[in-house]
This record gives C-alpha cells, structure tokens and sequence, in this order.
C-alpha cells in the first residue's frame, strides 16, 4: 500500500515550527477505510531535519495484506530554508517479512547510495541515478516552486524506480473546474501529480491534489484504479 502517496504535501510552508502532525485516512471504492497514514515533521536548533510517514493497513484491507505497515523518513539539514537530505528509508513490513532500504546520499559527488536489507540478506550498490531529493523533502520544499507556477518534471529518490521522475501541473480553466468538481472543493490551490509509475495498476499514477491556505494537503485523489475506481486520502486531523 503506497499511502505515502496521500500525505506528499503535509507541512510546506510551516517549515519554522518545531514540530508538526497530521493524520490522513484512505479510502479504496467498496473498501471504504483501507489505511491511515499518520506524519510527523520535526526541525531542531542545529538546523536538522527528520520527516516520518507511517502508512498501516485497516480492516479488510488489514487482513488482505497480513498486517501490511509501510514506514517512510527522510533525515538531513536545512539549508537557507531549503531540506537537504543526508539518508532516506523505506521499510515495508507484514506479520511474516521486513524489508528496509536505505538511500545514502553524496551530493558532493552526485552520488547516491543504496542500502538493501531483507531477512539475513544485505546489498549495497550505487543507485541508477542521482537526485538532490527523496519524495518526501520535494513536497516539504514546494513552497519554493509554487511561487512559479509553471509545469515542470522533478527527478526525487522515492519516484519511479527508472529515473526518479515526477510531474507536476496547475491546472487552468476548465481543467481547474473539473479538478474542483472531483475533489469537492473550492478553496485552496490545486496540483495534478504523475508519478510516472503504475500504482495501484492505474495508468501513471495520476494525483488530484488539494491544499490549504498554509500549503496542507487536505485531499488527493488516486484517479482510474483498476476494478473500483478512484483512491482517496483526505486529512482528518
């Protein structure tokens, strides 16, 4: 379950307060609740930074995934108010496997490195590819590509496994009415996400994404899944 998905944008503009929470709630056509994500974004006095997104399973789902928890962080500095990150996580665990991988990264030398760890097993190999980036400080720092307004592609550790490849678009006129339509609401700035990857066997990972006036995701949708329509997160504290 990729619920990170539906907790990208948590705390962009926020980035002075010490430490911040949300919770999200995804919900899956016939399934209704399948997941909780829950986040926390903490920055200390030394100008370092740690984001946590912890995705569990719920109800049905629960039991579908045999207890299936998904746990993302992202730790490094903060640089002229830009997040810089030094290690990036993902640990995917049921009642009967873990896996953890670690992304190292060397920005000196445009390198990042990857860490594989599953059972008894350990790997360390050089990622396909460089970025400034994981998935999780892009949307912490997306006050500052908000400001233009302009469609752009970004290349993120956590992204597609190819190259990292995300895109981001603002939509205008009747693709913003039609946006507001879906997602049921007015108020707030409006993003298209492509992930550029088959979640949840839709096309490309298509997001519809809701923020606040503080640049809070309040709701996101996952369009086009296959079988039961569109995934959605929406924030309920």
């Amino acid at each position: 379950m990729k619920a990170l998905i539906f907790a990208l944008i948590l705390f962009s503009q926020l980035l002075s307060a010490q430490v911040l929470t949300a919770t999200y709630e995804v919900s899956y056509g016939i399934f209704e609740a399948l997941g909780v994500a829950d986040a926390r974004f903490e920055t200390r006095e030394d100008n370092t930074y740690s984001i946590r997104i912890e995705a569990r399973t719920t109800g049905l789902a629960k039991v579908l995934t045999n207890n299936r928890v998904e746990t993302y962080e992202s730790h490094g500095h903060i640089i002229n108010g830009i997040l810089v990150p030094q290690k990036y996580i993902k640990i995917r665990r049921t009642d009967s496997k873990k896996t953890t991988k670690i992304y190292t990264f060397d920005h000196p030398n445009k390198t990042v490195w990857c860490e594989n760890i599953q059972s008894d097993e350990w790997d360390k190999v050089k990622n396909d590819f460089y970025a400034s980036e994981d998935i999780l400080t892009l949307f912490f720092n997306f006050k500052h590509y908000l400001k233009e307004r302009q469609d752009r592609a970004f290349y993120v550790i956590g992204g597609n496994r190819k190259d990292g490849r995300i895109n981001v678009a603002f939509p205008k006129d009747e693709a913003l009415a039609e946006m507001k339509q879906t997602l049921g609401m007015e108020s707030g700035e409006f993003l298209k996400v492509v992930l550029n990857d088959r979640i949840f066997s839709s096309a490309q990972g298509e997001l519809l994404i809701n923020l606040d006036s503080e640049g809070l995701a309040q709701k996101a949708i996952l369009e086009d899944v296959l079988f039961f329509g569109d995934i959605v997160g929406k924030r309920i504290r």
